[in-house]
């Protein structure tokens, strides 16, 4: 292999420029990811404190049902999510130095993004046939460049549909937990709910939100390597 890489330097170059391209997507939307992450963070933030005055003064004035544990799981509750929002903003800074390192310039760290939308890459795909029928000239040429590595192309494929199944699954459990969370919030605000049903809802929101985001990341994350693995190979 490396005698038909330094026989072949213009595929060569392509290839470490197609790698790179890759690496530098990543690394912007990992920052775009931790962004949303802090935002929903932020908003669970906002209801734990708010949480917690509220609990301290029924718990002073003896009034309701609030009990210390309820207290103490609403302040650790809120000490995680600060946690939480402070390993997201730490692992921008670290996506930021590494397009620095891998660009060459330096970025101040109050960038604006130029682009912040983030969304799913379109990859239809499920199999190395379907994808090699409209790549190579087609299924037949696209099976002899890549026989030597088709075991390792088809695990790539298998952790790409892993990574798809688990994102459908994260966009529908999206829905229904901001759904849940607007009712537990409404209902505490008027007395009705209690300490212990906002707080396993703010946990559920936090880590269905988060988890959401990460399920995407790793899905773009996969189709990258997938793609990154089928354009390395020289040819």
């Amino acid at each position: 292999m490396a005698l038909k890489a330094h026989s072949n330097p213009g595929k060569l170059e392509r290839s470490k420029a197609i790698d790179l391209e890759h690496r530098v997507r990543l690394a912007y939307e990992r920052i775009l990811v931790r962004k949303e992450q802090i935002g929903i963070s932020r908003e669970v933030q906002g209801h734990f404190e708010k949480a917690v005055i509220n609990a301290e003064r029924k718990f002073e004035e003896g009034e309701g049902d609030v009990t210390q544990g309820a207290l103490t799981k609403l302040k650790l509750g809120l000490a995680g999510t600060l946690n939480d929002i402070n390993q997201f903003e730490s692992d921008i800074s670290l996506a930021r130095l590494d397009l620095e390192e891998m660009m060459g310039v330096r970025i101040d760290p109050e960038f604006k993004l130029a682009d912040d939308s983030l969304s799913p890459r379109k990859f239809p795909f499920t199999t190395l046939q379907e994808y090699g029928g409209l790549a190579e000239g087609g299924s037949n040429n696209f099976e002899k460049i890549y026989a030597d590595r088709r075991i390792s192309l088809e695990k790539s494929m298998v952790r790409v549909n892993q990574a798809r199944s688990a994102f459908d699954l994260a966009r529908k459990n999206r829905r229904m937990t901001r759904a849940l969370l607007v009712t537990e919030v409404a209902n505490y605000d008027f007395g009705i709910g209690d300490e212990k049903d906002l707080f396993e809802t703010l946990i559920i929101y936090t880590r269905v939100l988060v988890g959401f985001y990460d399920a995407l990341y790793n899905f773009n994350e996969s189709v990258a390597k997938f793609e990154r693995e089928v354009f390395s190979t020289n040819r």
